[in-house]
């Protein structure tokens, strides 16, 4: 999870520079704090929604499984 973490603010970072060079280096440098971070909270927000749907999905599934099922019998009494 921190690894993904790491890897969005690095992404992030880099992408800022990138497109903030044309307005020089200084401001370019100071940008990549800004655009990582923006980027991990990006992320941080999509795993923790992917993972609520996860916890969402089994608890539906915990419910219908742990529901008695009626047994019907296929016998005729004649």
């Amino acid at each position: 999870m921190v690894i993904t973490y790491l890897a969005a603010a690095l992404i992030g970072a880099g992408f800022s520079c990138v497109l903030l060079w044309p307005y020089g280096a200084a401001i370019a440098f100071l940008s990549m704090p800004f655009g990582g971070s923006l980027l991990a909270v990006i992320a941080a927000v999509l795993v923790y929604m992917r993972a609520s749907d996860e916890t969402e999905l089994s608890d539906e599934h915990a419910d219908h499984t742990n529901q008695p099922q009626r047994l019907q019998t296929t016998e005729s009494r004649q």
